[in-house]
């Protein structure tokens, strides 16, 4: 009854607190969703949602004219009389009368390539007006579910609890925002946006992701990008637009007196970066009344998405003698293995000013902010300033959903929830375990006997264990914390039990400070995190091929770390102590029953079994290194900053690493490294990505075979760390190793669609070409080179993230070997 009694409230106050409102409908009296509505030559505007409600604040008493638009429909004005008191305004609109109205049409002549060349020619004419502004900006998002399988309900948990909300076929709200905030926006893409009021169901503490510059489809532009999708959508009145599509005039249609066209847009072919639907365009001017678009998640290289609609309201404005956008409305429908999502993001823009006063302090790196209370914000803020009736579905989200959120807040309810956690099962002794402490004030956790990782094998260890035991002690505001690890690894075959000890202080600040201590004994390969200890395990049992070769490392360091000039430069630092000795095979196990033999633990000698590549020293170590990273933006959030790497300048890392007092004569060395990386997208026609690492070792010629620049190679024809532009393909494990000077060049080229989508049959796959270039100059090496050719999102259907290349590698400019390379496409 309670419930009952709070959600009749709920409903009470949806009523009063609106100032107009009403319900929108067609002649059948079927209602109208996302209709546009605005009082007559003002800025003043908002939207109906879903059952064709809206609600209207108006400024003052007095006579209005409030007109009603939706792409299709008639615009209806209608002139009111406002008390003061909330007023409902119900309205019926018409069907649009679609005529060709006065359009001569001349046999083998496109009366609708003529209108989008008008368009195409006055862009900068029809935005010169909206080259600058600012504005109020509210939206709304929504995430719901049309389907869920009962077997991903009862896997899937939302803070702890699963999803509420749902219904016995899985359908239901999963995420409900609102956002209301401040732009300020110059052309050709500085956008700054500062929240005021952040609303997300179950969340008081949440900041909504529906923000402005998500929402900002310019269709103006030559390209169109949704969200955070790499692929760049074709305008149908981009300069070039002509080469995607094909246009035929519909109907005509008068609003305001002006002369509207309506153009159907179908692309040449479904499968390019491409929209389909209805532009609306002013005659005469070429300025958009409004658009309709839809396009798919194989234009999109996205194959968990079905479809994506965006439909766009605009209004003429008299002050800026512009068309100018009012509202927009996404929706899109994905998904995959029994589920299917609905996501509805809708956009309000207010209050344009067209002549903003704007410096060059207007804009900074700064792209987005948050007021202080932007999530506390009160029932009548909203109600003032929602400008989208909400539904009852909605209405109930918001209630049963905060009420839950009140009762998960309550100390009585953590409680439990930590007592739970906390409960020791059977299963955590092999899946691992963690306890935490009273309001998260610490945690000690175990890593469990069974992982990804473990149990492994390998030759020099046998089959072995690992676990490594971890507590966290936080600082009484969380922004600070101590963390300790202890690592256990022991080798059946070696009989041995080695530990390592790591601890890392994290201090408060904006610099993100840290120290650390660590130390103790374990197993290294010579070429570090070069093989996957997962695939020498699978390799070594399944083909007798022991590809990974160690020694032991004993070793004690202490270190800092930390970020200065906004998190532009990051500094870690650190000097110890290695004690390097040499290891041998030990077991000789395997499910292979051919003949193949283990080779030695030495890779410089693989046929010796009691040879090793080093003799048992010690060393110290200094290590500085650097990472540069220019030109970013961040984001503010009320009690923190976060950063954002700017991908208009390249990644740039600079390390030293000094060895001395080595317990031999020429261990001692100097190295200095220097990598550049970066990403450019060209166009429509895809991504171009480098790669390139500079070294040189100084006064190094003897030091030990550890020291040495190992390149990372591949001689399994399987790519599963994903990191191909730091690697090659089919360069043996320990080929190149030296301890000169060094250049390693990686390129690659992703062309995102725009070869395969030309040619018939293989259009539909959703495939991309990829090409990469792979270089090693060594100097005391003839250059090693790779040329690859390759299909990225290959599959069928929603399962198509793998990837395969054909590897062809040279060795000082004559033929090596070639191969196949099968993984696991970028970014999955």
């Amino acid at each position: 009854m309670k419930h009952f009694i709070t959600l009749s409230m709920l409903l009470f106050s949806y009523v009063v607190f609106g100032q107009l409102k009403g319900s929108i409908k067609d002649t059948a009296g079927k209602p109208i969703s996302y209709t546009t509505v605005y009082v007559e030559k003002s800025q003043q505007n908002t939207i109906s949602n879903e059952q064709g409600m809206y609600e209207l604040a108006l400024p003052h008493k007095g006579d209005y004219t409030i007109v009603y638009q939706f792409l299709g429909y008639k615009t209806l004005r209608k002139h009111i009389t406002y008390a003061g008191t909330p007023q409902e305004v119900n309205v019926v609109l018409d069907t649009e009368e679609f005529v060709l109205e006065d359009i001569v049409i001349t046999a083998g002549k496109n009366p609708a390539d003529d209108l989008i060349r008008n368009a195409i020619k006055n862009k900068k004419k029809n935005t010169d007006g909206m080259s600058a502004f600012t504005a109020d900006f509210y939206s709304k998002g929504m995430l719901k579910t049309l389907k869920m399988s009962k077997f991903i309900q009862s896997k899937v948990s939302v803070n702890g609890g699963g999803i509420s909300g749902l219904d016995s076929l899985g359908r239901g709200i999963v995420y409900l925002s609102e956002t209301v905030s401040n732009l300020k926006y110059q052309k050709p893409n500085k956008l700054k946006e500062h929240i005021i009021a952040s609303k997300v169901s179950g969340n008081n503490n949440g900041y909504s992701f529906n923000t402005a510059d998500e929402s900002f489809y310019d269709f103006y532009d030559n390209h169109v990008v949704i969200g955070e999708m790499d692929t760049k959508l074709i305008s149908p009145i981009a300069d070039a637009a002509f080469s995607y599509y094909k246009y035929t005039l519909e109907a005509t249609f008068r609003d305001q007196g002006v002369l509207i066209n309506k153009i159907k847009v179908t692309p040449k072919s479904s499968v390019q970066p491409v929209f389909s639907g209805d532009l609306y365009l002013v005659d005469g001017t070429g300025a958009i009344y409004g658009v309709d678009f839809k396009t798919t998640g194989v234009s999109l290289q996205q194959p968990f998405i079905e479809e994506v609609n965006i439909s766009q309201n605009f209004s003429y404005d008299e002050n800026n003698k512009s068309w100018v956008k009012r509202s927009q409305n996404l929706d899109l429908t994905f998904g995959a293995f029994g589920v299917q999502i609905q996501g509805v993001f809708l956009s309000v823009f207010n209050n344009y000013n067209f002549t903003p006063n704007f410096t060059r302090a207007s804009f900074d790196k700064e792209v987005l902010s948050f007021a202080k209370d932007v999530n506390k914000r009160e029932d009548e803020f909203w109600e003032k300033n929602r400008l989208f009736a909400l539904t009852e579905e909605e209405i109930k989200d918001y209630h049963v959903k905060d009420s839950i959120r009140l009762v998960k807040e309550s100390p009585a309810y953590k409680d439990s929830i930590r007592q739970k956690h906390n409960k020791l099962g059977l299963g955590d002794i092999f899946g691992g375990y963690n306890y935490r402490g009273k309001e998260d004030k610490y945690s000690i956790g175990y890593s469990g006997l069974v992982g990804l990782d473990r149990p492994g094998f390998n030759t020099v260890q046998g089959f072995n264990m690992k676990a490594d035991v971890y507590a966290t002690i936080n600082d009484k505001d969380k922004k600070g914390y101590t963390f300790g690890k202890a690592s256990f690894d022991y080798g059946f075959a070696s009989d041995r039990l080695r530990v390592y000890g790591k601890l890392v202080h994290q201090f408060k600040g904006e610099t993100k400070s840290a120290v650390f201590i660590e130390g103790g004994s374990k197993i290294d390969q010579y070429n570090k995190e070069n093989i996957p200890e997962l695939l020498n395990t699978a390799f070594s049992l399944l083909a007798r091929k022991n590809y990974a070769k160690y020694y032991n490392h004993n070793d004690v360091y202490v270190g800092y770390r930390g970020q200065f000039i906004n998190e532009a430069l990051r500094i870690n630092a650190s000097i110890g102590y290695e004690d390097r000795s040499s290891l041998f095979n030990n077991a000789n196990g395997s499910f292979y029953k051919g003949s193949r033999a283990y080779t030695s633990n030495d890779p410089l000698a693989p046929l010796d079994m009691e040879s090793s590549p080093i003799d048992n020293h010690h060393l110290y170590k200094f290590r500085l290194g650097t990472k540069l990273l220019l030109g970013m933006n961040y984001v503010t959030y009320p009690d923190k900053r976060i950063y954002m790497r700017n991908r208009k300048y390249p990644l740039i890392e600079v390390n030293y690493e000094k060895g001395f007092s080595g317990s031999e004569k020429g261990l001692d060395y100097d190295k200095l490294e220097a990598r550049f990386t970066q990403e450019f997208t060209i166009s429509n026609k895809g991504t171009f990505e480098y790669n390139i690492l500079m070294g040189k070792y100084f006064g190094a010629d003897g030091i030990s075979y550890v020291d040495r620049k190992h390149f990372t190679g591949n001689e399994t024809h399987l790519t599963i760390n994903n990191d191909r532009l730091a690697s090659f393909n089919l360069l043996p494990y320990y080929a190149l190793s030296t301890n000169k000077s060094y250049v390693e060049t990686h390129l690659e080229y992703d062309f995102k669609g725009f070869l395969i989508n030309k040619i018939p049959l293989l259009r539909q796959t959703g495939w991309n070409v990829v090409l990469g270039y792979h270089n090693a100059m060594v100097s005391d090496y003839k250059p090693y080179q790779e040329f690859t050719a390759g299909l990225s999102n290959f599959g069928f259907g929603k399962v198509n993230f793998f990837r395969i290349d054909y590897v062809r590698s040279y060795n000082g400019g004559a033929f090596s070997k070639d191969g196949i390379m099968i993984g696991i496409k970028k970014g999955f």
